[in-house]
């Protein structure tokens, strides 16, 4: 328990740091003369505070939040030519699998599919099937049934296999791009991917390197004449003949059935393109977990869609597309896989998905002009007989794309903190110079304070010490003083020599202890007296240097 001595000199460091502080009010709790004063002091300097810690609260809340603006520029650089991948929506040539039916174990067996859905079209026309899809157990269209189905069989095999066998039975290159320009040269089947799509079939991806696109419009344009020829369908399996069409960056997958678009034949197709890139910002207080900058997924609904895809084929032992089929898994068709892949959905929150710290994006407008016209079909059918084609109607199987940049400027849209670390600073310095009149010198005072608290407490820690020290020496000594009179007073008693001279050397001692302990009881007892003193008058008056308002002197003229 602390002493009155200890108590007012913490008293008295607390109403020092309160004369010098820069805290505003903390001198006029301490200065006041009446007791209103200083309750009506506290309660303001309390309720400034309280205000002040609601302010930092809610600027912390609104700094956590991560709002972010967007600033755009425009930039002259080089741009990089998309790639451009795209598919047949027949997946395979019918006069293939029909030709190949008993050299292709793939022809063979979707022969006997194809000859399933014709009988099942017949019966439906004589009214003696309903061939609703009842392994999807749904109310969609008989057709989209049957398309379902072929795709389905279409990967019946193993991948490697059915990889294999699908580019034998697809039209060949040759057969689907009539011709190709790139930037006004000719391009060949050399500048395209092929690869293997098992919804679409066989699929093609221009171009083998990325391209610097250096000239805009439609005279440079990626150019596409193709040829679908609907008199190859296979029958019942797709009911809009055209191609399907995905622009994405270099060295990505591109999603057709989620971000690709129709194109149909009979038209010439114009897709103008705007490169956009967006900038997200990575990391704030040390935290990287703002954007995804593993480069992975170069968009967000890519990552949701792998994620989905995971989910349900690990939950439900099945497919949720065809797009993505992984080996020994079939596509979610019955009820029992439909209500599991529903479930697993509801399931799926956000994947740890993030958007991608930087993304490319491509904005497209599609114009659409009928083609070929009147006056361009006669050199059309010439073009098309020195090839070996000939068709009655061309706009049925013939469709023409152009592809190109209306511009070689960049759009960066860059995403900045709304409210960086310097405002919540200034911020925060602004409130609590608003309502407590703190600063960065008003912390140092309160650690100059802390300091003197610690100093003080020290000090005092080894004043006791002294204190007991010299205290347990002087009855040591004392001790000492009697032990050495009674030797002298026997040695006095028995004649011994030397007896006097012990008696007078303890006697000395007792005196020594004896002026000592008076000493340090007479210092207490003045200390004591002190304290009760200081109390009266501090009680009794304040300082007036402290309080402006306790002396005003008045001058009348």
């Amino acid at each position: 328990m602390m002493s009155s001595k200890m108590v007012l000199d913490v008293r008295t460091l607390f109403r020092k740091f309160a004369e010098y502080t820069t805290f505003h009010g903390v001198n006029r709790i301490i200065s006041s003369k009446l007791l209103t004063g200083r309750v009506l002091w506290l309660c303001i300097v309390l309720t400034s505070f309280c205000m002040c810690i609601r302010q930092i609260y809610i600027l912390s809340v609104q700094f956590s939040s991560y709002k972010i603006t967007t600033k755009v520029s425009i930039f002259d650089t080089d741009l990089y030519f998309p790639s451009i991948s795209f598919c047949d929506l027949n997946p395979l040539s019918h006069g293939k699998i029909k030709e190949n039916k008993d050299k292709v174990n793939l022809a063979k067996h979707l022969m006997a599919v194809i000859k399933r859905n014709h009988d099942a079209i017949e019966g439906l026309k004589n009214g003696t099937i309903d061939i609703r899809n009842t392994s999807f157990n749904t109310d969609d269209l008989q057709s989209e049934a049957l398309e379902q189905e072929f795709r389905r069989e279409m990967n019946h095999f193993h991948t490697n296999i059915t990889r294999k066998e699908v580019r034998l039975l697809s039209p060949s290159f040759k057969e689907f791009v009539l011709s190709c320009k790139y930037d006004g040269d000719t391009c060949n089947e050399s500048s395209f991917v092929p690869f293997y799509d098992p919804y679409y079939g066989q699929c093609y991806r221009f171009s083998k390197r990325p391209l610097v696109a250096k000239h805009v419009g439609h005279l440079f344009a990626f150019q596409l004449f193709l040829n679908v020829n609907q008199s190859d369908y296979i029958p019942y399996v797709s009911d809009d003949p055209g191609v399907v069409l995905s622009i994405h960056e270099n060295g990505y997958r591109p999603f057709l059935q989620s971000n690709g678009f129709l194109i149909s034949p009979g038209f010439k197709t114009d897709i103008s393109l705007v490169q956009r890139r967006k900038e997200r910002n990575r990391a704030v207080f040390g935290s990287n977990d703002l954007c995804d900058d593993s480069g992975k997924f170069r968009n967000l609904q890519a990552c949701f869609e792998v994620c989905k895809e995971t989910v349900i084929e690990k939950n439900c032992n099945c497919s949720p597309t065809l797009s993505d089929i992984h080996l020994g898994l079939g596509l979610c068709e019955n009820i029992t896989e439909l209500q599991c892949m529903t479930e697993a959905v509801k399931g799926i929150d956000s994947c740890g998905c993030k958007e991608p710290c930087s993304e490319i994006q491509y904005k497209t407008f599609r114009s659409f002009t009928i083609w070929p016209g009147r006056s361009y079909v006669g050199v059309l059918e010439a073009l098309l007989k020195e090839r070996g084609l000939a068709y009655q109607d061309l706009r049925e199987s013939l469709l023409f794309i152009n592809i190109y940049f209306t511009s070689l400027q960049e759009e960066i849209t860059e995403e900045e903190l709304a409210y960086t670390v310097e405002n919540f600073w200034s911020d925060i310095g602004g409130s609590l110079g608003l309502w407590v009149g703190m600063s960065v010198i008003s912390l140092a005072e309160i650690l100059e304070l802390g300091i003197l608290i610690l100093r003080f407490f020290r000090k005092r820690t080894f004043r006791l010490h002294t204190k007991e020290l010299k205290r347990a020496n002087a009855e040591a000594k004392l001790n000492d003083g009697l032990n050495q009179i009674i030797k002298g007073f026997n040695d006095i008693h028995e004649d011994k020599p030397g007896g006097r001279i012990e008696f007078h050397d303890g006697l000395s001692k007792i005196i020594n202890s004896i002026n000592i302990l008076a000493a340090e009881q007479q210092k207490s007892e003045n200390d004591q007296n002190a304290i009760e003193i200081s109390i009266i008058e501090n009680e009794r008056v304040q300082p007036e240097q402290n309080n402006v308002y306790a002396r005003q002197e008045f001058i009348v003229e």
